[in-house]
């Protein structure tokens, strides 16, 4: 309700065209083109993070609180990788489980809020509207300590050793024996969801699979 009467008091602009009325206008939404690209056998991402109001748009959403556009991406990746499921005959038997990637402390300070926890809620919520439950655990992967963000680590070691051994699970035995997928906003050389991945297969998931914004 206190965003909605923000949106009153201070309309949004597109970040594409400037345009009033909302963070990404239909006209520049239609001018990004869906390229849905398996990184292996359990991770997809949908956009390329090299198309310019994609990056604009994730940084907005990661930096500028506007969180709509944690909301139209979450709904994206629901028409991609999930609405297919709730349209078909038979149901998955196990439980899926969204686990979003968490942000450390000091940039929920800042931000109020994880995007990639706003990403996952939107999948939810698009998914309860098509029947399909999946459950989120937007809480059980944490930061155990803050770490350099990875777009400054420069190498692929780098990355990997900001992020080892960086994330904690609570209440872990939720996922025992269901598919857990992972969100993300964007996959560069894939040691966070890899380190994420580390942690929880310790409460022995079925499997995890993995879906971000952008590579």
């Amino acid at each position: 309700m206190l965003e909605d009467f923000l949106t009153l008091l201070f309309p949004e602009h597109c970040i594409g065209c400037n345009k009033t009325g909302s963070a990404l206008c239909a006209i520049c939404e239609r001018s990004i083109t869906v390229k849905a690209h398996a990184l292996g056998t359990t991770v997809a991402t949908l956009f390329d993070y090299q198309n310019p109001l994609v990056k604009r748009a994730l940084w907005a959403l990661k930096y500028h609180r506007k969180r709509s556009l944690g909301k139209y991406f979450g709904i994206a990746l629901y028409r991609e990788f999930f609405k297919s499921v709730a349209q078909g005959n038979t149901r998955p038997k196990e439980a899926i489980v969204l686990v979003p990637v968490p942000s450390g402390k000091r940039a929920l300070r800042l931000r109020g809020y994880n995007h990639s926890g706003v990403i996952a809620a939107a999948i939810v919520q698009a998914a309860k509207a098509d029947g399909l439950v999946l459950e989120l655990e937007a809480n059980m992967l944490f930061k155990k300590r803050e770490n350099e963000q990875q777009v400054e680590a420069r190498t692929k070691t780098k990355r990997s050793e900001n992020v080892a051994h960086v994330f904690g699970v609570r209440t872990g035995e939720r996922i025992a024996g269901k598919t857990v997928v992972l969100v993300d906003d964007v996959i560069t050389t894939g040691a966070t969801i890899a380190e994420a991945k580390r942690a929880l297969s310790e409460w022995k998931p079925r499997r995890i699979l993995t879906v971000a914004v952008a590579h």
